[in-house]
């Protein structure tokens, strides 16, 4: 790697700090969708089905979009991108604080808001990339705490703002909430590359660089490696989608409250913090393979997850539960950025993290409607976590 594609080391970590803000206040708001689904059965009375596929299509998009990142990011650079993305979701959730009508939230919440993550996740992802192209993993892992500590904070904190001020209120505060993602997005200066890429950009036609873009598209998606790892993503995103969306209400109707079943996803983010920082340490070890560890990650996951009876005699064992699912799952989001920059070249690394979180929010948004209907037409709630383990279990092999 050129010497002038690594940034100084002060400024470097500026942007390891913007990034851990960005995941805090936007894209970790996406793991108190369980909560919000428990809230939009209360307001609205729906079907299971139609709330899931409202949740399962908010919480995919933090990924559905990366495409579009990408391109934003190609064309102007991730700060734009991470800036834009603030004020979708401050836009997104404030609307929806005044919607009576949930089909209405399909724009507002679904679209808008989960927009706005999207932008948010990619942006705040691919500059790493730029910014630390030799080694990712450390960098990576202590910023991408930040959505572990949000898994923590969130589910409680929205619980305590539906309960306390209601649905609308929630939504409006949580709208404040996440246009603090634009302070983050501002002190995200752009790297040498980007500057280099802009630069270039501005001597051709823009029609030329968005026939540049097209071709990157087909370059990353005709790389067999890259497509594999993509196909084992969509079988991940599937597999967390539903556990996420449907543990809270599973265990509320085991008898938990409705506290102590958001706490379960806050045990989540305790995991997922420490899963991030540890696989962040591992990766910086060259003996320690992404390509090992990531199945491995999975493997685990799926026994804990078709044993999830075993886990329902007490809240602590449900609450440790909470715990194993954020620790195994948590790691994998960094192992997309490494995999990604280990495949594919820097220059093709926003074009393919697009891609990737693209398939992993196709998983995020047909999951949870497919377990949701394998419930009802089941009668068993826990058979939506038997599809969950089944994936992750082939997943492994």
């Amino acid at each position: 790697m050129c010497t002038d594609m690594v940034e100084p080391n002060r400024y470097s970590w500026v942007v390891v700090a913007a990034s851990f803000a960005s995941f805090l206040f936007g894209p970790s708001i996406s793991y108190a969708v369980g909560v919000f689904y428990v809230a939009l059965l209360n307001e609205f009375n729906e079907d299971i089905t139609l709330t899931a596929w409202m949740g399962s299509l908010y919480s995919s998009m933090f990924a559905l979009t990366g495409p579009i990142a990408s391109l934003i990011i190609n064309l102007f650079d991730c700060r734009t991108c991470v800036v834009t993305s603030g004020a979708l979701m401050m836009i997104g959730f404030a609307t929806s604080s005044l919607v009576t009508d949930m089909k209405l939230l399909f724009i507002s919440y679904a679209l808008i808001a989960g927009l706005g993550t999207g932008l948010a996740h990619t942006g705040s992802s691919v500059i790493l990339g730029y910014y630390f192209p030799e080694n990712a993993g450390l960098a990576t892992g202590i910023s991408i705490s930040g959505v572990g500590l949000g898994i923590f904070v969130h589910p409680p904190l929205v619980g305590y703002l539906v309960e306390s001020y209601g649905f609308h209120g929630a939504f409006l505060i949580v709208g404040g909430i996440t246009f603090h993602v634009c302070v983050a997005g501002m002190l995200m200066r752009p790297a040498t590359f980007e500057r280099k890429r802009r630069h270039v950009a501005e001597k051709s036609k823009s029609r030329r660089t968005m026939c540049v873009d097209i071709c990157r598209f087909y370059s990353v998606l005709s790389n067999l490696s890259f497509l594999c790892f993509i196909i084992s993503l969509l079988c991940f995103a599937l597999a967390v989608s539903t556990e996420y969306l449907f543990l809270p209400d599973f265990f509320i109707k085991q008898g938990s409250t409705f506290q102590e079943g958001a706490f379960v996803i806050s045990a989540s983010g305790i995991g997922s913090i420490v899963s991030r920082i540890l696989i962040g340490f591992a990766l910086s070890d060259e003996k320690i393979d992404s390509a090992t560890v990531f199945p491995a990650l999975n493997g685990i996951m799926a026994i804990f997850t078709l044993s999830l009876p075993l886990f329902l005699t007490s809240p602590f064992l449900r609450i440790f539960y909470g715990f194993i699912l954020g620790l195994y799952t948590g790691g994998t989001w960094i192992l997309v950025n490494t995999l990604t920059l280990q495949i594919l070249k820097l220059e093709d690394f926003a074009t393919g993290l697009g891609v990737g979180l693209f398939f992993c929010g196709t998983g995020f948004l047909i999951g949870p409607p497919i377990a949701g209907a394998l419930v009802e037409a089941s009668g068993r709630y826990d058979s939506g976590f038997i599809f969950a383990g089944m994936l992750l279990k082939n997943r492994y092999h």
